[in-house]
C-alpha cells in the first residue's frame, strides 16, 4: 500500500473529478437516458426500471465512482495519477456485479486499486460476503487495503493456477495489457469454466486504445510487441475476438453458441463476456 500523503494528494488533484462524476451521473438519472441502457438491457436481460433503481443506487454509493475517470476524458493529466474506468463503464460494471451476485473475483492488473475500489463497493452492496482478488507484479495500492481484499504480488503466470485451484472463480476482470499474458489468462479461464470474463482498454475510437490494424500481425508478432502500446495499441479486444468471436475487432456485440459478447462504446472501452447457459 502506498503512504497516506499520496492518497492526499490524489484527493487534492481529484476533486473536479468528483464532482464531475456525481453530474454526470445525476445528469443521466434525470434525463432517463441510463449509461450504455440499451447494451444493458439486452446483455442482462433487465428492464428499465432495474436499471433506473441500479443508477440510483450507484449514485448513492461515491466512494465506487468518484475516483473513476470522467466521461470521454483524453488523458491521465485529468486523471488524478491514473487512467481507470469511466464513470460511465462504472456503472456497467456496477449493473453487472448486481445482477450476477458473483461470489469470487479475480483482477489481474490493479495499479492504484480505482477499480478495484469499484469492484468493492458494489461486491459490499449485493454480495457482502463475497471475495475480492488482486493480482499484479507490484503494489501501487492506495485505495483498498489488506482487509478489504486479497492481493498477491505475484507474477499472475504463477499465481493465477493456483486461484482456479482454491476458488471458483465467477468472474475474471483483466485489465495487465501484454499479449501472452491475456491470451494464456482468458484461456486458463475458459479451461476452467469461469462464467463471466471482462476486460479494460477495448475501445476503438480515434482516441481509443484499440488498433484494429494489429490484427494482421503473426502471433509472434504481438508477443514480441506485447506491451508497444504506442504504435500497437493494446491487446485485449484482439484476445476476446480471437477466443470468444472473431466479429468483436469490428462490431460491438457478439453472440456464440457458448458466449455473448459486449463492448461498451466508451473511450478506453469495457468488455463483457457472458457464458451463455447450456442448451438441453
Amino acid at each position: 500500500m502506498r503512504a497516506q500523503p499520496e492518497l492526499r494528494l490524489f484527493r487534492q488533484r481529484t476533486w473536479f473529478q468528483r464532482i464531475n462524476n456525481y453530474s454526470a451521473i445525476w445528469r443521466n438519472i434525470q434525463s432517463g437516458q441510463i449509461f450504455f441502457g440499451t447494451e444493458l438491457k439486452r446483455l442482462l436481460r433487465c428492464d428499465e426500471a432495474w436499471l433506473r433503481t441500479t443508477a440510483r443506487e450507484y449514485l448513492a454509493h461515491p466512494q465506487a465512482w468518484q475516483n473513476l475517470s470522467t466521461l470521454r476524458s483524453p488523458s491521465q493529466r485529468l486523471d488524478g495519477f491514473a487512467k481507470s474506468l469511466d464513470v460511465a463503464e462504472g456503472f456497467a460494471l456496477w449493473a453487472l456485479v448486481k445482477m450476477l451476485k458473483p461470489k469470487v473475483v479475480v483482477e489481474l492488473g490493479v495499479n492504484r486499486a480505482i477499480s478495484s475500489r469499484l469492484w468493492k463497493e458494489a461486491l459490499d452492496t449485493y454480495v457482502p460476503q463475497a471475495q475480492l482478488v488482486l493480482c499484479d507484479l507490484v503494489d501501487e495500492r492506495i485505495f483498498i487495503d489488506d482487509h478489504e481484499a486479497r492481493f498477491i504480488q505475484a507474477d499472475a503466470f504463477e499465481s493465477l493456477p493456483a486461484l482456479f485451484r482454491e476458488y471458483s472463480v465467477d468472474i475474471l476482470h483483466n485489465d495487465a495489457h501484454p499479449y501472452d499474458l491475456l491470451r494464456w489468462s482468458v484461456l486458463e479461464a475458459l479451461r476452467h469454466g469461469v462464467p463471466c470474463l471482462t476486460f479494460h482498454d477495448v475501445g476503438s475510437g480515434r482516441r481509443g486504445p484499440f488498433r484494429l490494424e494489429s490484427s494482421t500481425l503473426t502471433e509472434e508478432e504481438r508477443i514480441a510487441h506485447r506491451v508497444d502500446w504506442g504504435q500497437y495499441g493494446h491487446w485485449e479486444r484482439h484476445v476476446m475476438a480471437e477466443l470468444l468471436a472473431p466479429s468483436l475487432l469490428s462490431e460491438d456485440f457478439a453472440k456464440t453458441a457458448e458466449w455473448e459478447c459486449q463492448i461498451f462504446d466508451s473511450l478506453f472501452g469495457f468488455g463483457v463476456a457472458l457464458r451463455r447457459p447450456a442448451q438441453t
